[in-house]
């Protein structure tokens, strides 16, 4: 599981990338799409009506237009929305991700002004340069001054990208930055199903072997190997043995590959092997992972 959380400026970009990995098999959570559905929520309905008028709502439906005009009018306004939408946003999208599995993309344009989320493994903050940025807005209906009066109630890029693990410059024709969108999600989606295998030897020059040709093999980036107190059942009995743990960190692509090699140099009748997939890491150590399991 690896979760990715995109970021930026308007008009940036982001929006573009998250459709290429989501047709590459990521799981895109677009947060703008769950804010919205928030406002169908009869308690928000009612407090935004108080607040701001039957105007916000048409025929029963939100007026996402009218609710930006007044989202974005000052501080005040803006700090009750954000306390009005943000909660529930968050909450949905927590249990979304919760529930989900692999590689995991939320689009979250206010990712700093909402809160951090505590499950994202690796923050994109996504640049543009500002002419480029302009003509994206303009064909979305949004002039330079709906801009910037949005971007008023916006962490600066500066701060953004400071606070980013990676940022993306989005400077060429769209066909290149689907391109490289495309070569970055390839090696996510690796990413995304890093494991954990473990496995037991009677001593400590098995265990050494095993992890030996594990790693020169590239079928683990690294092998830990300690000593352990093993209280198992075997044959109907229950026994204590001192044993030598292998803890191998792998990839979804060489698991059976490991496992039948473990199972070959294994000299017990029924070497225990267990694979558990890795939730949570950072991208440097989980690209790293992918690497060593790469063929030269």
């Amino acid at each position: 599981m690896f979760t990715v959380a995109l970021t930026g400026e308007v008009g940036s970009g982001k929006s573009s990338i998250a459709r290429v990995w989501g047709q590459m098999g990521a799981n895109v959570i677009k947060a703008d799409a769950v804010a919205k559905e928030q406002w169908r929520r009869p308690e928000i309905m009612r407090a935004a009506k108080e607040r701001w008028g039957e105007g916000v709502f048409k025929g029963g439906e939100p007026d996402h237009r009218r609710i930006a005009e007044m989202a974005f009018k000052d501080n005040t306004e803006n700090a009750f929305t954000n306390g009005l939408i943000h909660p529930g946003t968050i909450a949905e999208i927590t249990r979304t991700v919760r529930e989900a599995r692999g590689w995991i993309v939320l689009e979250v344009p206010l990712l700093f002004e909402s809160g951090r989320f505590d499950y994202v493994d690796c923050i994109i903050c996504v640049t543009a340069p500002d002419d480029l940025k302009a003509e994206r807005n303009l064909a979305r209906g949004w002039t330079e001054g709906e801009i910037g009066r949005r971007e008023r109630f916006m962490t600066n890029t500066a701060k953004k990208q400071a606070m980013s693990d990676m940022v993306l410059l989005n400077a060429g024709s769209m066909e290149s930055w689907e391109a490289r969108a495309r070569e970055l999600g390839a090696l996510m989606l690796k990413m995304s199903a890093v494991y954990e295998l473990t496995t037991y030897c009677g001593n400590e020059g098995e265990a050494r072997n095993i992890a030996s040709a594990l790693v020169n093999e590239r079928l683990a980036a690294s092998v830990n190997v300690n000593r352990a107190d093993s209280c198992f059942r075997w044959r109907g009995r229950v026994h204590w043995e001192d044993e030598w743990a292998l803890r191998c960190m792998t990839t979804e692509s060489v698991m059976r590959r490991a496992i039948a090699r473990v199972t070959r140099l294994h000299s017990y009748e029924l070497p225990g092997i267990t694979a558990l997939e890795v939730c949570h890491s950072n991208f440097d150590t989980l690209k790293w992972v992918v690497e060593c399991c790469e063929p030269e």
